[in-house]
């Protein structure tokens, strides 16, 4: 895979929407990409300087999917949007908020963060328990150590041919010492080492995921929006 620096905004966006979700040749949303699936938004919208990408569950009705693009121009109306998308199903859950990259040359971290693999997985016992079964499908797992055990983790929340979408936690009592931020500089670096893009996205209210983004340099390359329903109608016809 090329260096993010080669890649533009919209290829960016590309590689984060198939890391999120699973997309079929029709470039329709199947489901979330984590394993179990999930349901996919009915619609998400990949915002860069150079454009839009857009993506509609499959489930949706052509005509629906028509009405909704012409809501799509830049600024969004969201209320409108919303709207649109519950003359099909309630809507459940709307998303927004900025997506990012690394810079090339983040490759150093505090020498108490390492990798977590299933001779280090008695680390996670204390506060990460139910991360101990999961550690090949989310890999790399990295953590900052205190002692013997594992204060914080950053590992791959959904992953993809081309990306791996940064997953990060920080135990209760051990936040706002900067071992999130160390943390993920080893995820992102192993992330690379594999060819993949490692992305880091949250949403404009995570205050403290925003901050963790500051403190390492990232990139921002766009902005995720996306409205989920209740529940997509079981069978129905799109065409």
């Amino acid at each position: 895979m090329a260096p993010t620096s080669n890649l533009s905004s919209m290829e960016m966006l590309k590689i984060q929407a198939s890391t999120l979700y699973t997309i079929n040749e029709q470039q329709r949303l199947l489901s979330i990409n984590e394993p179990g699936g999930g349901q996919a938004p009915a619609i998400f919208i990949g915002l860069a300087s150079a454009g839009s990408l857009i993506y509609y569950h499959e489930q949706l009705p052509p005509d629906l999917m028509d009405e909704l693009s012409k809501e799509c121009e830049l600024p969004l109306d969201i209320p409108k949007l919303i709207r649109k998308v519950q003359t099909f199903e309630p809507v459940n859950h709307v998303w927004m908020g900025p997506a990012y990259v690394f810079p090339e040359s983040s490759d150093e971290w505090n020498r108490q963060v390492q990798l977590i693999g299933q001779e280090q997985c008695n680390l996670l016992a204390e506060h990460f328990p139910e991360l101990t079964d999961l550690l090949h499908e989310k890999w790399p797992v990295s953590a900052y150590v205190i002692g013997d055990s594992a204060v914080a983790v950053c590992c791959s929340a959904r992953i993809s041919e081309h990306g791996a979408e940064a997953s990060l936690y920080t135990a209760p009592g051990y936040r706002g010492h900067g071992y999130a931020a160390e943390t993920v500089k080893c995820w992102q670096y192993h992330v690379k080492e594999r060819g993949r893009m490692p992305i880091y996205s949250t949403s404009w209210d995570n205050l403290a995921s925003q901050q963790v983004a500051r403190k390492l340099g990232l990139i921002q390359f766009g902005v995720d929006f996306s409205i989920t329903t209740v529940e997509l109608r079981k069978g129905c016809d799109v065409g």
